[in-house]
């Protein structure tokens, strides 16, 4: 096999340009260090590539679903749970669904944009009820770059002072919809608690970006950056440093290490041209999601490490959580035949029932 070899030695080299890559990229470039970042699927521009604006009439297919868009042809991201020549196996009897986001900035142009924070108990799990492990460390200690973050990204919310969903650094949030509303008088007379929801949507302009003008498309990728993606808040900066050089169609393949077991670049195939590549560096951040990250590392064999780095453990690529995901419609007659209008808001919801695991009157743990 041969592999083109590029001359330049980075400082860093970061696979993956969604949350932690992005934010890698940025934070490490406004420092000062030269970076190459790989990215496995093609560039992504929100403010040209969008079809936030599009009539549904307008998708040559009527909105229906492609390969690399299973949420219909205008969504904002490229990927799916199939992809070309990327198989994945299940174990028998199981059923796993991986989605993928093959693009600039990853998963982050694919999420609801919730934005809560792990709260006190969340970090001291075994404490409390015996199970798992306490994280080593506290939700005190990694409070300020919660704050950090929220003045940074931008996420709309309430101040509710509740002992284990922490407040942020929020702008307003937007009022309940008419259904919400509904929802949110049957909660008050159950006594569930009902709070606005917390979005990482500008409702108003932060750090050049504008508020959300409420088109309610957030999930075709905004146009205009109001919502937060790596490709909207994280990679710009980073990139106008000059210190950050993104190759896309750069599909990681193994972590290069020398003789003393320490990374030196990593090497990739380029999908455009089906060739292999290699680019050094003297550190290389994984930030390419759960999953890809262990298969990298899985990937990386050498004779010092025959199962992989940093698997000396052997549980690498186990033990992985995932997220589960209930979705639940429903007929309001009450609403019928009223005044049409349109005060929607942001896209997402704008209502959150807060849940800390904690029901003792259920039978299982962490109800």
């Amino acid at each position: 096999m041969q592999v083109i070899r590029q001359p330049k030695t980075y400082d860093v080299c970061i696979v993956g340009s969604g949350a932690g890559g992005g934010m890698a990229a940025k934070v490490l470039s406004e420092a000062g260090a030269d970076l190459v970042l790989l990215e496995a699927g093609p560039m992504w521009d929100s403010a040209k590539d969008s079809k936030m604006s599009a009539w549904p009439y307008e998708s040559p297919r009527r909105g229906a679903a492609t390969p690399s868009r299973p949420f219909g042809e205008f969504d904002g991201c490229l990927g799916g749970w199939d992809i070309e020549g990327e198989p994945y196996t299940q174990a028998a009897g199981s059923r796993f669904d991986w989605f993928r986001g093959r693009m600039l900035g990853g998963r982050t142009n694919h999420w609801g944009r919730i934005s809560l924070r792990m709260g006190p108990d969340d970090f001291k799990g075994r404490s409390i009820d015996g199970l798992g492990d306490d994280w080593p460390i506290t939700y005190d200690e990694i409070k300020p770059y919660y704050d950090k973050l929220d003045r940074l990204v931008g996420i709309f919310g309430s101040l509710e002072h509740l002992p284990n969903e922490p407040d942020g650094v929020f702008l307003p949030a937007p009022k309940p919809r008419c259904h919400e509303l509904l929802i949110k008088q049957a909660a008050d007379r159950l006594n569930i608690r009902c709070i606005p929801n917390r979005l990482s949507i500008l409702t108003r302009p932060l750090n050049g970006r504008p508020a959300c003008h409420y088109c309610g498309q957030c999930g075709r990728g905004c146009a205009t950056h109001a919502n937060f993606s790596s490709p909207s808040v994280l990679l710009p900066p980073a990139l106008e440093t000059g210190k950050l050089r993104i190759i896309t169609n750069a599909m990681a393949r193994e972590v290069l290490t020398d003789e003393r077991g320490l990374a030196t670049g990593v090497s990739y195939v380029n999908r455009s041209d089906r060739r292999d590549y290699a680019v050094r560096a003297r550190i290389v951040v994984l930030a390419a999601s759960a999953c890809e990250t262990a298969r990298l590392l899985l990937n990386s064999k050498s004779g010092r490490f025959p199962d992989g780095l940093a698997n000396s453990s052997g549980v690498v690529g186990r033990y992985l959580t995932d997220s589960t995901g209930l979705a639940v419609s429903g007929h309001i007659p009450k609403m019928e035949h009223g005044v049409p209008h349109n005060e929607d808001g942001t896209g997402g919801a704008h209502l959150y029932m807060p849940w800390w695991l904690d029901n003792k009157t259920l039978d299982f743990p962490r109800g």
